[in-house]
């Protein structure tokens, strides 16, 4: 506080000035070192100390930097210009000292991650930091990686083709000349199908009497088409159990039958996981055993087909045991021996003829087990998929093998050809669908959408659709001319393990039948894709399904029987 002073004059009248004395500043605050000088301390000293942050402190301070200047990136981002070409976007990626293309990456998504490295690049300069210093490489063996990735896709940004050899040309050859004459008569049998279609509904329309007879002659042969799939649909409705036969000591894997009769009878095969090759009467419901092969392989089979043509049938085998089998199979005269390793054998002594099963080709090359077989519609190829990531052609004359292909990442399952014979479609375990051109070599198209493992594949026999399915439950109809799916359709509650198609009178697939392992086989309208009818009779998983003679189904399962539905 202030303390004011009073001053008398000497002047008559008094008079009192009051002044204030303004107090001192205060003193200067002691050191540290004057009062350890007071003190008597010596060697004080007298800088500033700064404790340093700890490991972890400094890791969240960078990390926080890191964050706010990757938000100031992202803001610049949309003002960035980057290159629009593919390959100068992967220039400045590679120049830049990062991965060219990500997994699941699309060009856009590139572009965009080059855009937000460029302004990230900006931000940096402008706070004086390195580059190097924004890229979150943990280790120099994460950075060794990361060069390794690159050097990788920089080698595989260009698609290499392997040079055809003449076997392989000369197949290609026979193919494209089969394929074209079977499209045009498919092609030519459609269109006119159409016309009649179309003129048919015309007429509905706006009547008109002018070429009437010509007319009438459509009209007859679509209603003729419509009445013999109504009547088709009907015998599918009213399918039920005729017969069951015990078909071997372990599970049965795989089901075929021949399209026609060989020799006079319709040969139903089946192989199962003990390695054993039957043969089955499918004129009767009873399924009289007519030949047997034991120890066809040295493990499971997987999948079996058969290939009928002039009376002739042939059957393809694949295993657990790495290879493939072609097989022989003729009537003989030979009567029934006790010889385990032959053979033709008929249990119930009927009078049904004998049948051999002789080898014809052991197909070896896969470097892992064998999913699938299938032949080719012309009848000289048959194709085998694995889960070494690849599948294969071989010429059924030699037993040779003309074409490895490769092309998926994950094991190759299923396998189905075209019916003209110019494609083929292949499914893997990681859920794609590549569809190959025979006469070419290349992928033409794929498909992406079960939710897991597809399974199988079987192109319609109006060639136009591709049917699928899997792990998912699901059978996905693809549209090849739009190349995107036409209907998915919920159909079993488990593993879908087969699909076929079976033929109605005028040659066109109008049922669609699959197998689950949730026991059930299921027939499908091809028009709708409703379900048309279950069937319900195997007491364990459905492995195989297929169209006998006379619209009859075959199937075979875990419970070591196959059953005939009629």
């Amino acid at each position: 506080t202030q303390q004011p002073t009073a001053k008398v004059t000497s002047s008559s009248t008094p008079i009192v000035i009051i002044t204030y004395n303004t107090p001192p500043p205060p003193p200067p605050p002691i050191s540290i070192s004057t009062i350890a000088s007071m003190a008597g301390i010596q060697n004080v000293a007298v800088a500033t100390e700064v404790l340093a942050l700890n490991e972890a402190s400094q890791l969240e301070r960078n990390e926080h930097q890191r964050m706010l200047m990757d938000l100031e990136a992202q803001k610049r981002a949309a003002s960035v210009d980057v290159p629009t070409l593919p390959k100068d976007v992967r220039d400045a990626l590679r120049g830049m000292g990062l991965p060219v293309r990500l997994f699941g990456e699309n060009l856009a998504n590139v572009r965009d991650r080059l855009r937000l490295e460029l302004a990230r690049y900006e931000v940096a300069q402008e706070k004086g930091l390195v580059f190097e210093e924004m890229i979150p490489v943990t280790s120099s063996s994460g950075a060794q990686q990361q060069q390794q990735q690159s050097a990788q896709e920089e080698e595989c940004a260009e698609t290499e083709y392997t040079t055809a050899t003449q076997e392989l040309l000369v197949a290609r050859e026979k193919i494209s000349k089969f394929s074209f004459e079977r499209a045009q008569q498919r092609l030519s049998t459609e269109r006119q199908h159409r016309r009649q279609w179309q003129a048919k509904r015309v007429r509905t329309v706006s009547p008109d009497d002018s070429d009437k007879e010509k007319k009438d002659s459509a009209e007859t042969d679509v209603d003729r088409i419509d009445d013999e799939c109504w009547e088709y649909f009907k015998k599918c409705k009213a399918m039920g159990l005729q017969g069951s036969q015990y078909g071997d000591a372990r599970a049965m894997s795989s089901i075929c039958a021949s399209k026609g009769a060989v020799h006079g009878t319709p040969l139903v095969a089946t192989g199962s996981w003990s390695g054993t090759i039957k043969l089955w009467d499918g004129s009767s419901p009873e399924l009289s055993m007519v030949g047997q092969k034991n120890v066809c392989h040295e493990d499971r089979i997987m999948n079996i087909a058969m290939q009928s043509k002039d009376e002739n049938a042939m059957l393809a085998t694949v295993s657990v045991d790495l290879s493939a089998k072609l097989w022989n199979v003729a009537p003989t005269d030979v009567s029934m021996s006790d010889n385990d390793d032959n053979e033709n054998q008929n249990e119930d002594g009927g009078d049904s003829p004998q049948w051999s099963i002789t080898e014809a080709a052991h197909l070896k090359g896969h470097a892992a087990r064998l999913s699938n077989v299938a032949f080719h519609p012309m009848g000289e190829h048959v194709a085998t998929t694995s889960f070494d990531h690849t599948w294969r052609l071989w010429d059924i004359e030699t037993g040779s093998e003309i074409l490895l292909q490769d092309g998926h990442w994950k094991e190759v399952y299923g396998i189905g050809f075209h019916p003209d014979g110019s494609m083929c479609s292949t499914t893997d375990f990681g859920g794609v669908i590549q569809c190959w051109d025979m006469r070419i070599g290349k992928s033409i198209m794929h498909f992406m959408g079960h939710a897991k493992r597809v399974i199988c594949a079987e192109f319609s026999p109006n060639g136009f659709q591709l049917s699928t399915s899997g792990d998912d439950g699901t059978i996905k109809i693809w549209d090849l001319r739009k190349k995107k799916q036409f209907v998915s359709v919920p159909a079993h509650s488990n593993i879908v393990t087969q699909l076929k198609f079976g033929m109605s009178e005028h040659g066109r697939g109008e049922v669609l039948a699959s197998s689950s392992f949730d026991g059930t086989v299921k027939l499908w309208s091809a028009r709708d894709w409703k379900i048309l009818s279950t069937m319900q009779g195997h007491e364990g998983k459905v492995m195989g399904v297929d169209f006998s003679h006379d619209d009859c189904l075959v199937s075979c399962g875990f419970d070591k029987t196959l059953k005939m539905w009629k």
